[in-house]
């Protein structure tokens, strides 16, 4: 976008100047306005999904939180701000598939090695000798769990902080 304005008043020339200047370095906005996303995600995770996430076996089983077994993916955000841009991510590997979900046996097959071991047959020990086996994975379907996810209630204090970001140019 291109404005092209003239004033002849030294204070309006001055205002518009800092408001240029302000303006062509967005790196400080775009850091509060990765901040409040990156809380936003924390508030996602205390709230347990918003909306709230089906319930994980494990954290069924476990009487645990889903997506907070050991709270490494709750922790991991981080926010990196440009002049131009900013990112709100992480870098676990399986975030995505707790983002987007997955379709049973969506990843394919790989060949797992299984260790010699003991099984109950028939009410007696019988040794298992090690062999592989095809898995498919993931093994069951994973429901979408999205926590990167601007809320509804956040637009306000994004644009908030774009406005004070114009108001300190005067």
């Amino acid at each position: 976008m291109h404005i092209k304005l003239s004033a002849e008043d030294k204070e309006t020339v001055r205002l518009l100047g800092g408001l240029v200047q302000q303006l062509s370095n967005l790196k400080p906005a775009m850091q509060d306005i990765g901040e409040i996303v990156r809380t936003s995600v924390e508030r996602n995770f205390a709230a347990r999904g918003r909306p709230v996430w089906k319930p994980s076996i494990r954290a069924r089983l476990s009487g645990g939180e889903t997506l907070s077994d050991t709270a490494r993916l709750r922790r991991s955000f981080t926010v990196r701000a440009t002049e131009t841009s900013v990112a709100v991510g992480t870098n676990v590997e399986y975030a995505a598939v707790h983002q987007f979900g997955a379709k049973k046996g969506s990843f394919g097959v790989v060949t797992a090695s299984v260790r010699e071991h003991l099984r109950k047959v028939a009410g007696k020990e019988v040794k298992v000798k090690a062999h592989t086996r095809k898995q498919i994975l993931p093994w069951g379907d994973i429901p979408a769990r999205p926590f990167l996810m601007v809320q509804d209630e956040d637009w306000p204090e994004i644009n908030a902080a774009i406005a004070d970001h114009i108001m300190r140019a005067g």
